[in-house]
C-alpha cells in the first residue's frame, strides 16, 4: 500500500515534459527540472494550483490519470471538504465539496472527507472496495462525523486501514469516541494524524501525542506548513523552536521502537548510534 512517489511526478509524451508537483517546497526543483528540458513543458498538481508557476504551461486539466503517477492504487470519489479548516489547502485547490459520479476502485482512499458524502455514495464506496484484502483511508475520516452507521459499512470489508485526524484540542472527545467505536467493531488497524505547530503549543502536542498512545495506538505526528511554502520545515509557529519540533517529530514518529528505550525528557534527536543498519537513541 505505501507506494506514494512522494516527489514530483514526471514523464514525457514526445518532447512534452509533464510535471505533476504535489508539495509547494518541490516547486523549485521542479523549475529547475523545466529550464533543463528542452521542448514545452506542461505542470500541474496541488502545488501548481496553489502557487502557479511562470516556468511551464498550466491548463485546467491535464488529459492523464496523474494520481496513478503518483501511487496508482490510489483513487477520489469525492473531492473538496465542507470544513475549510485554515491551515489547509484543500478548499483552495479543489473547489466547492462535490462527490463523484464514477472513480477507479482502488484500495487507497484519498478522499479529504469521505464522511461528508451522502449515505448512497458512501455505500456505494464500500461496495467498490470489498473486493480489496487491505483498504487504507489515507487522508483520515473525520472524527467528528463518525458514527455506528460508518463502522457497520466499514464493517463490510475485510482489512480496513482507517485513520482520524486531531488538529486542535477542542476535538479530544469527538477523537476519542470514535476511536472507542473502531474499538467495539473490532478494528484493528487504526491510526491518527496529530498536528502540531499550528496554534498549539508544545505541551498541547505533547499531551495529544500522549494521549494517543495511552489509547494503545501510535500518533502519525504532522508538522505544519504553511501553504505557501517553498522549503519544508522551515516554519516554527510562536511558542516553539525548531529543536522542539524536530525532536517531536523525530520520537514520536519512531514510537514503535524509540518509545521502549527512552523517554521523550531522555531523548536526545542529535545523538545516534547505527547498528545493523538501525538507529538508536543515546540516552544522556
Amino acid at each position: 500500500m505505501n507506494q506514494w512517489r512522494k516527489g514530483i511526478a514526471s514523464w514525457k509524451i514526445r518532447d512534452k515534459l509533464f510535471l505533476s508537483v504535489p508539495f509547494t517546497w518541490l516547486l523549485p526543483e521542479a523549475e529547475k527540472m523545466a529550464k533543463q528540458h528542452k521542448g514545452k513543458v506542461v505542470a500541474g498538481g496541488p502545488a501548481v494550483k496553489l502557487m502557479g508557476v511562470s516556468w511551464a504551461d498550466t491548463p485546467d486539466g491535464i488529459p492523464y490519470d496523474t494520481l496513478s503517477f503518483h501511487n496508482p492504487l490510489a483513487t477520489f470519489t469525492s473531492r473538496g471538504c465542507p470544513n475549510h479548516c485554515s491551515f489547509c489547502a484543500v478548499p483552495k485547490i479543489e473547489g466547492e465539496f462535490r462527490e463523484l459520479k464514477s472513480w477507479k476502485p482502488a484500495p487507497v482512499i484519498c478522499d479529504n472527507n469521505l464522511l461528508a458524502c451522502s449515505k448512497t455514495h458512501f455505500e456505494k464506496v464500500i461496495d467498490s472496495l470489498r473486493p480489496f484484502p487491505v483498504v487504507d483511508f489515507n487522508q483520515g475520516l473525520d472524527a467528528r462525523l463518525f458514527t455506528s452507521y460508518h463502522a457497520d459499512q466499514l464493517a463490510r470489508l475485510t482489512r480496513p486501514h482507517i485513520r482520524f485526524s486531531w488538529d486542535s484540542i477542542k476535538s479530544e472527545n469527538a477523537v476519542s469516541d470514535a476511536v472507542n467505536l473502531c474499538k467495539k467493531y473490532g478494528f484493528r488497524d487504526i491510526g491518527i494524524y496529530v498536528l502540531l505547530g499550528f496554534k498549539d503549543t508544545p505541551e498541547d502536542a505533547k499531551y495529544r501525542l500522549e494521549t494517543v498512545r495511552s489509547w494503545g495506538l501510535f500518533p502519525n505526528p504532522s508538522r505544519y506548513q504553511p501553504l505557501d511554502c517553498l522549503e519544508k520545515n522551515s516554519y516554527v509557529a510562536p511558542g516553539w523552536t525548531e529543536a522542539e519540533l524536530r525532536k517531536m517529530m523525530k520520537y514520536y514518529y519512531r514510537l514503535g521502537w524509540v518509545g521502549n528505550v527512552c523517554t521523550y525528557e531522555e531523548f536526545d534527536y542529535l545523538k545516534y548510534d547505527k547498528r545493523q543498519g538501525q538507529l538508536f537513541p543515546v540516552v544522556g
